[in-house]
């Protein structure tokens, strides 16, 4: 039995990716077999140094797989164990995992800000590396930031500040920090490979929209960081409207940032920016994909 015609969103999509040939149909393929969501795990504070989850995990040729990371094997279900309830480790996928790689190359922080925290993962993923002192972890929305703070408070950190200010109120407020996490609200595209109906993502209409939004969430970011501090810019969605454009447009309308390489992430530069950037896609491995810049201020 042949394969379904591909839309013209999903052309569309590869055109701008510049995909062709068995590239461009390998993301087809897995858009529609909505397979390729791969999960992982990072131990939180209450873990020890010495813990190993207790269930089987993968072997992965992986270099950038972050500190404290474990990847569950296939069938694996780990918030079925007693240890996820006792918050020694916190459930995520692995391509959250992958973008959070950006991190190898920065400094640890002395003070630390995740603009778009909810449910919490990338704040985790961060703790895992640097700790979680002088940390705040930022959501707008009233009933997702109390998700994000009973997942602090159940992974051993109390000491995280949980505020709930908009990106431009951060801005306004003269409050800076050496790193801010900016995981910013998208189209959502990698849905689609995870079997998650996402109607409307490939469209022109919510693309652009999204860009706008990003557009003004990272105007408003550059101006919350120390000088030498970094931005790490990520999203869960393929359209180069929302990634790359995105990026280039802060580099060129705001003076004094920089693009930093992410050698670690070398096999994923983009193709389609002249500075660092990266793109995960299903084909990959590693999960539904995604795409991370690191910026410095200069």
């Amino acid at each position: 039995m042949s394969a379904e015609p591909a839309g013209k969103g999903e052309l569309r999509l590869c055109a701008r990716l510049g995909l062709e040939g068995a590239e461009a149909e390998a993301l087809l393929a897995a858009m529609r077999a909505g397979v390729s969501s791969r999960g992982a795990v990072v131990l939180t504070a209450r873990a020890p140094l010495d813990y190993v989850p207790p269930f089987p995990c993968a072997e992965l040729a992986a270099p950038w797989l972050p500190p404290r990371v474990y990847v569950p094997k296939a069938g694996v279900k780990p918030t079925a164990h007693e240890d996820y309830a006792r918050g020694l480790y916190y459930s995520l996928d692995l391509s959250s995992c992958w973008e959070s790689a950006c991190l190898a190359v920065v400094p640890p922080p002395a003070s630390s800000l995740d603009m778009c925290a909810a449910p919490g993962g990338k704040t985790m993923l961060m703790a895992a590396r640097f700790g979680a002192e002088n940390h705040t972890a930022n959501e707008v929305h009233p009933g997702r930031r109390g998700i994000l703070r009973q997942n602090l408070e159940q992974c051993g950190m109390p000491q995280v500040r949980v505020t709930g200010n908009r990106p431009d109120q951060w801005a306004r407020s003269g409050e800076t920090f050496d790193l801010l996490l900016v995981d910013a609200p998208c189209s959502g595209q990698s849905l689609l490979c995870k079997g998650i109906k996402n109607p409307g993502c490939l469209g022109s209409g919510m693309v652009n929209g999204n860009a706008k939004r990003q557009k003004g969430i990272m105007l408003s970011a550059v101006q919350c960081v120390n000088p030498g501090g970094h931005i790490v810019y990520t999203t869960c969605t393929y359209d180069p409207e929302e990634n790359e454009k995105v990026m280039a447009y802060i580099l060129k309308r705001v003076p004094g940032w920089e693009a930093v390489e992410v050698p670690l992430l070398a096999p994923f530069r983009s193709r389609l920016a002249d500075f660092p950037a990266y793109r995960l896609l299903p084909a990959h491995g590693f999960g539904a994909g995604g795409f991370c810049c690191l910026l410095r201020k200069i």
